[in-house]
């Protein structure tokens, strides 16, 4: 079987060598899009594409293709892959699983001596995590059509660089956007594997998850304007204070989640400003962000709109004046039903144990599935963590999913 050549040792080895690319040693993984660090990686990727034999190409915002030829010219390409960019701080397993295991999964099908009809494309996107232009999932959303080429003019980080004119910077000519954006030709699925950034899995004593649904964000800002005055001359009663009102507002998101009926949902303020930000004075003014996830965009959008009226009445309670402005609004996707059964038929021909998940972190294949069939495969990451230097897996975890992962290409490669 394909799963059998998997080797571990090489997985192994990539992984440890793409870590070298790092802005922050000692302090996690800093890898940001765009970044010396990024594009140093991004020739690491593209060095192991050529040894393997691969055809190799990239697009004007830096999605990088790596080609296993099939036996069809004719065939609508598989894909598999995920990103190389990091959060600051992160760990070397968010992403960076998901590209070498369908390199690994390509390696053992050469190893075999097989190849499929359709072509197998191992892609890394660019630019998956929030960067530092306020967008995320950069390459495949523009693959997908959510990304237009107005928006990279919009798009600038906070010393005022737009993503337009760093992808010029860079040479990767974004003049070419409308050529190349959205993706012109057909694909006929595409798989990614992936660490499931929970500790379901771990728990379970389980090595592979079969993704069903991926949870999209909605995101907004909050802005409140109280009355900024003296933290000891301002009586309680006269107070308009707009932290107090904020922290009553997030509260209030809290619990719209903790009580919706929906299958997944989450509701999360994960910043928080205030002015002037004095220990004696009661803050005029406080910002804070709202990230509200669900793997049903009807459930998020009651939410939402609940949470608005919540906000709306504290406002008129407490004297403040309240701001809402709309980030973005991402739909849920739910993965291929067909593609989820392929996954664990190979599954059970491995002798790996699975079971079903819904992924709460969203990925590319939430933005690949507006254009092609998705589904995704998990492997546990230890405690659940993610997202920071503590993030770790079992080397034999990863094997396993590889395996899975091979199989599936390979099987959904020859429909």
């Amino acid at each position: 079987m394909i799963g059998e050549k998997v080797q571990g040792e090489e997985l192994n080895r990539w992984l440890e060598g793409i870590a070298a690319f790092n802005a922050t040693p000692g302090e996690g993984i800093t890898r940001g899009v765009y970044t010396p660090e990024f594009q140093d990686a991004r020739r690491y990727v593209k060095n192991v594409m050529i040894a393997m034999g691969l055809e190799v190409s990239e697009d004007c915002l830096g999605n990088i293709f790596g080609v296993y030829p099939g036996t069809d010219p004719d065939a609508a390409p598989v894909w598999t892959g995920s990103h190389i960019d990091t959060v600051p701080g992160g760990g070397k397993y968010d992403g960076l699983a998901g590209v070498f295991a369908g390199l690994e999964g390509v390696a053992a099908m050469i190893r075999a001596g097989v190849r499929p009809k359709r072509p197998i494309s191992v892609n890394v996107y660019a630019g998956e995590e929030m960067s530092r232009f306020g967008v995320c999932c950069i390459g495949s959303r523009a693959l997908s059509g959510r990304l237009s080429a107005a928006d990279l003019k919009d798009h600038a980080d906070p010393d005022g660089m737009r993503l337009y004119d760093k992808l010029k910077e860079l040479g990767y000519n974004p003049d070419d956007f409308d050529q190349e954006f959205p993706l012109k030709t057909k694909v006929h699925g595409s798989l990614e594997l992936h660490i499931e950034q929970n500790d379901k899995l771990e728990k379970a004593g389980v090595p592979v998850g079969v993704v069903t649904g991926i949870c999209a964000p909605t995101n907004l800002r909050c802005r409140v304007t109280g009355v900024q005055s003296h933290a000891g001359g301002t009586s309680m009663t006269d107070r308009r204070d707009a932290y107090m009102a904020a922290a009553e507002m997030s509260l209030a998101l809290e619990r719209l989640a903790q009580t919706s009926a929906s299958a997944y949902i989450t509701a999360t303020v994960g910043e928080m400003r205030l002015t002037p930000g004095a220990a004696n004075v009661i803050p005029g003014r406080a910002e804070f962000s709202v990230d509200v996830r669900s793997v049903d965009g009807d459930d998020k959008t009651e939410l939402v709109e609940l949470w608005r009226d919540e906000v709306r009445a504290i406002a008129g309670r407490r004297d403040v004046d309240v701001d809402l402005t709309p980030l973005n609004d991402d739909a849920p996707l739910t993965c291929d039903p067909h593609f989820g059964d392929v996954i664990r038929d190979q599954a059970d021909a491995l002798n790996i144990p699975h079971m079903d998940l819904i992924s709460g972190p969203y990925h590319d294949s939430l933005m690949l599935g507006d254009l092609m069939p998705a589904a995704m495969v998990f492997i546990p990451c230890k405690d659940g963590i993610s997202h920071d230097r503590k993030e770790a897996i079992d080397l034999d975890d990863l094997v396993k999913g590889t395996a899975v992962l091979a199989e599936s290409l390979y099987q959904i490669a020859n429909e």
